[in-house]
């Protein structure tokens, strides 16, 4: 179970950290990870503006140049400007991708989070010791061993099983 408990902090971003008493504590209570993959997408979204603004503006200067220009030569190398800045528009669509993939990353991350909490959560429901403690001689609704054993051995349907 404490392995689960590190698989859970790894992936919630937390570093456990060691109390007092020996026992792991997880520090973070937010996903890094998630923190993280928003990082990433928010730089790449600022790179891609920045990367944007600058192709503009060299489209722009191409466009003047053009108008300015009346050779076919020069009119030319002007159309091979605004060529390539078509292609660095079109290459830029790589940041839209990337967030779509990033935010399933993501969502993947929480699922695993949450299915090994409510792991841990039932593991930790299940080994806890009856509320009731043993029972004793005189307690009514227990089966005792040689009944269990006699069940076993002729192969009858447990006792949940059985119709009421």
């Amino acid at each position: 179970m404490s392995r689960l408990r590190d698989i859970r902090s790894v992936i919630a971003g937390a570093e456990p950290a060691v109390a007092g008493n020996g026992i792991a504590a997880v520090n973070a209570p937010m996903s890094r990870f998630t923190h993280e993959l928003e990082a990433a997408v928010k730089t790449s979204e600022r790179a891609t503006q920045k990367i944007l603004a600058a192709a503009e503006e060299i489209d722009q200067a191409a466009n003047n140049l053009s108008a300015a220009v009346k050779g076919n030569s020069e009119q030319g190398l002007a159309q091979d400007i605004r060529d390539r800045v078509i292609a660095i528009f079109e290459a830029c669509n790589f940041q839209d991708v990337t967030s779509q993939r990033l935010a399933k990353v993501r969502t993947a991350l929480e699922g695993m989070e949450k299915l090994i909490g409510a792991a841990l959560d039932e593991l930790e429901s299940n080994t806890l010791p009856a509320a009731h403690g043993p029972r004793l001689d005189d307690d009514d609704g227990h089966v005792s061993q040689s009944e269990v054993d006699s069940l076993f051995a002729s192969g009858a349907r447990p006792l949940a099983e059985q119709p009421r």
